[in-house]
């Protein structure tokens, strides 16, 4: 299952826009929240000229006008139980759009 799989599942997912590095034309949310996330690379186990893991690291962007620690605990735990280790930002304000955004490092 991809990553935007998980979040948007009908079920089991955030319950918001989600998209990959930015939305499109008419997706656009018209006010948060919502999430985006881009790809970060890749962490590599190598040795005797093999992989013996990877794993792709993203950087998960919620936008929030109101703090919501619920909806924070829902992504929190969708993280976790689809074996995602994250770390996650301080709230952080951007004026310019009158909007908050916590960045979640997976």
């Amino acid at each position: 299952m991809t990553l935007f799989q998980i979040l948007t599942d009908p079920h089991d997912g955030v319950n918001m826009p989600v998209a990959y590095s930015h939305f499109r034309g008419e997706e656009v949310p018209k006010k948060p929240p919502y999430m985006v996330y881009i790809g970060q690379g890749q962490d590599n186990a190598e040795a005797d000229n093999t992989y013996y893991y990877s794993q792709n690291r993203y950087q998960i962007e919620y936008y929030f006008i109101e703090k919501n620690e619920e909806a924070e605990a829902r992504i929190e735990q969708i993280l976790l139980d689809n074996g995602f280790l994250y770390e996650k930002s301080e709230d952080v304000y951007i004026e310019s759009e009158n909007v908050s955004v916590i960045y979640y490092t997976i």
